[in-house]
């Protein structure tokens, strides 16, 4: 079911033309400003966008977040297999190739995050999120001693009506998307 609703999500992302996804990231970025400033300044774990993914990185210039650090996730290897760990990061650091050509900061302090932004190919209302299939964001929340609040970042045709959750899935708190803010399990945030 899976593979299907990939290459469903897939085929819309990649009929977007690039000032369509500027457009779609603005109006994600500006809903994104809203839910944070809900929050204490704290560290936020950012995704650098690839494949057609919104681009919400402006996010950190904001005045009104300059209380906020920001981080990326890198791929490492651990005892316990391949996970995320967070790079600390800021607008003008250098960046790098990491795995997948995905840009990391050159210079890494790793940092946890305390809320999380997560990239969905696709989602579904109760929490659920679609990636590419590697398992890297699951993997990670389930070891995490502490985990940060997960806000999923989608654009709104790329939600499902079926619930596609599997045991392995780990849920996500909030969906975000240009239309707007999907709160998956309210009482548990």
């Amino acid at each position: 079911m899976k593979k299907s609703l990939r290459q469903t999500a897939l085929a819309y992302r990649n009929q977007l033309q690039p000032e369509e996804i500027n457009a779609l990231s603005r109006e994600i970025s500006a809903s994104l400003l809203t839910l944070l400033q809900t929050f204490q300044p704290c560290t936020v774990g950012l995704f650098y966008p690839t494949r057609g993914e919104p681009n919400v990185l402006s996010i950190m210039n904001n005045l009104a977040l300059e209380a906020f650090q920001w981080a990326l996730p890198v791929c490492c290897e651990s005892p316990t297999g391949a996970l995320l760990k967070f790079a600390q990061f800021a607008p003008n650091d250098e960046l790098e190739p990491g795995r997948y050509d995905i840009p990391v900061p050159k210079f890494k302090l790793w940092i946890q995050p305390d809320v999380l932004l997560i990239p969905c190919l696709a989602f579904h209302r109760a929490g659920v999120r679609l990636g590419y299939g590697a398992g890297w964001y699951d993997r990670t929340l389930s070891q995490m001693p502490v985990k940060p609040i997960t806000v999923g970042v989608a654009y709104a045709l790329t939600e499902f009506k079926d619930n596609f959750s599997e045991q392995h899935d780990e849920l996500l708190d909030y969906v975000l998307t240009e239309r707007e803010l999907v709160w998956t399990r309210p009482g548990v945030v």
